[in-house]
């Protein structure tokens, strides 16, 4: 059977709209059975890379998190926990920089860090991956990816969102082990995609990131929100829409090399927005210079000194004033 993907147009983040959308998204993907029922435990896997205030578009959105956490709610969900692993900042700063300190008020959001490292074995024998042995207590994930460009994977969406469940300055040590070969990295993302296999993916693309990507770009109002279970099609679809070949987003291009999902758009089924032509635009704009995947030894350390920097003193300047 052919993988749906659920495409609705939104110029705004207004929150009728987007609650509508998660409802569909959420009745349309529980056809076989409901996604998410009363009782459950649910963890939330927005985008939230550094602290930076929505209008950044660098983080997902908070009106379209808020959706999801009202949505769950409604369906008895006795427990939701957000998480991810940010560059720079601890988890709650990031989080409510992006906008998200309403959730713990309004839902009983908890801001979960990820612990308990464990070993995730890939066809290519990266060494030291690990992923957060925490997602296992959950029952259910949501995958919640911000729509951007990526200076090294040329787009970041719905299967590259799931490699911030590695714990930390793990990521950017990953990075350099896989010899600047950017496919090798892709197939490290579809191993943890694999392993984490979410329940269902919403993509926040009401205004998404274009240009030097995943941080230092410009909005771009695409104003579109798409969802899915298969993070494959998810991913082609998009990248169709902003015209980005298969073969330059490593990360579909791994996926297809490994059969996992369906990457052949004459076998997915769109719904809500049916025809994928309409969608389409011609001006998103890449990474005018993409960067290689290995970060150099310097910019390493950098990046620890910056992390130690911002929770070790900063942070704890400001909470202490």
């Amino acid at each position: 059977m052919n993988p749906k993907i659920l495409l609705r147009k939104s110029d705004a983040y207004h929150p009728g709209p987007v609650e509508g959308f998660v409802r569909e998204s959420v009745s349309l993907f529980s056809e076989k059975g409901l996604l998410f029922g009363s009782g459950d435990k649910v963890l939330l896997k927005p985008n939230l890379l550094r602290g930076f205030a929505p209008e950044r578009c660098v983080t997902t959105h908070p009106a379209v998190v808020d959706a999801v956490c009202r949505v769950l709610k409604d369906l008895g969900v006795s427990r939701i926990d957000l998480s991810d692993s940010p560059a720079i900042g601890s988890l709650e700063a990031v989080a409510n920089k992006a906008g998200y300190s309403d959730l713990q008020k309004r839902y009983g959001v908890r801001f979960v860090e990820l612990s308990d490292p464990i070993p995730l074995v890939t066809e290519e024998n990266i060494a030291h991956l690990k992923i957060a042995g925490s997602i296992r207590e959950y029952d259910s994930i949501i995958n919640l990816p911000k729509f951007k460009s990526h200076c090294q994977m040329t787009l970041t969406l719905a299967i590259k969102n799931l490699f911030g469940l590695v714990i930390g300055k793990r990521k950017p040590v990953l990075h350099c082990l896989v010899k600047n070969d950017k496919v090798t990295f892709g197939k490290m993302l579809i191993d943890i995609a694999k392993h984490v296999a979410p329940s269902l993916t919403i993509i926040d693309g009401v205004t998404a990131m274009q240009g030097n990507g995943p941080i230092n770009g410009s909005p771009y109002p695409l104003g579109l929100l798409a969802a899915g279970t298969d993070m494959t099609a998810l991913d082609r679809v998009l990248a169709e829409i902003v015209n980005v070949p298969i073969n330059k987003v490593y990360a579909l291009q791994a996926a297809r090399i490994r059969q996992y999902g369906q990457w052949d758009l004459q076998h997915i089924e769109c719904v809500g927005e049916t025809d994928l032509d309409s969608l389409k635009v011609s001006d998103f704009q890449l990474a005018k210079y993409p960067v290689d995947i290995t970060f150099n030894p310097f910019r390493l350390a950098k990046s620890f000194l910056k992390q130690f920097y911002e929770v070790g003193i900063k942070e704890r300047l400001s909470s202490s004033n």
